[in-house]
């Protein structure tokens, strides 16, 4: 592909998930590039099919993909989007606060708990989902915006404590949000699918969170596949634990938790 691809965002008020309506059009043979945006979700999920808090204030958005690339490559679609997102969100932060939003391997974007708070470290900021169907990629990302009403009543699911834009210093509103969200996606989208992720593994790495600290690595069933100290992520977008004996092992796929 030789230019950056244009994206064509449709906002709903209302929708079950984002992801689901994305799923439904690449099922009906839509081109890559439709951006789905809703104001609220009744039954939004996360990575692993994890419920997701979907009330007014967020922004909810499921981009349509079909890329052309080698298998082997699709995994690391996963870490190119956390960045997409990290960039959009660090253009509209003040600097201190754009350099503490951190990336979470393999996709989450986090900021670093004050240290009253108790473990886990982080505040999550992103969360973001990857879904294989129907021959293309439905990519979910959802990010706290907009502080939530306390009448509201929402429960937040999750091992970690959210944050917000305004908490971090930003002025705008949702629509800043996803512009920025679909314009820092085209360039780093068409990079990927040209040259790989190798390019971006170093600026990946700069704003890593998990590099030099220990953790056990889970799979979906919550069983320990490795453990060891953060050393890199690697070419493959592998994360790269440095275990008690000294040798590195690459881990592909799982969660992470700090030990």
């Amino acid at each position: 592909m030789s230019e950056p691809l244009a994206f064509r965002l449709r906002v709903l008020d209302e929708v079950t998930s984002t992801n689901d309506e994305v799923k439904r059009a690449l099922e009906a043979g839509e081109p890559e590039g439709l951006a789905l945006r809703a104001r609220r979700q009744t039954g939004g999920y996360g990575r692993q099919g994890r419920a997701w808090a979907s009330p007014e204030g967020g922004l909810y958005l499921s981009l349509l993909l079909r890329p052309s690339v080698d298998a082997a490559l699709l995994p690391t679609l996963s870490l190119v989007t956390a960045l997409a997102v990290r960039r959009a969100v660090a253009g509209l932060l003040p600097a201190e606060a754009a350099e503490s939003v951190k990336v979470k391997w393999p996709n989450d974007l986090v900021v670093p708990a004050a240290c009253r708070l108790p473990d886990p470290a982080f505040r999550k900021l992103c969360g973001i989902s990857l879904e294989a169907h129907a021959g293309g990629v439905c990519v979910g990302i959802g990010v706290n915006v907009e502080l939530p009403d306390p009448a509201d009543n929402v429960a937040v699911d999750g091992k970690n404590v959210p944050v917000y834009l305004p908490e971090l210093g930003f002025e705008g509103g949702i629509d800043d949000v996803a512009v920025a969200v679909l314009h820092a996606y085209a360039p780093l989208y068409h990079a990927w699918q040209t040259k790989g992720f190798a390019p971006l593994a170093g600026e990946y790495a700069a704003h890593a969170s998990l590099t030099g600290r220990s953790v056990r690595m889970v799979n979906l069933a919550g069983e320990p596949v490795a453990e060891g100290t953060v050393a890199s992520v690697d070419a493959f977008g592998r994360l790269v634990l440095r275990a008690p004996d000294g040798s590195c092992v690459p881990v592909a796929s799982g969660e992470a938790h700090l030990v």
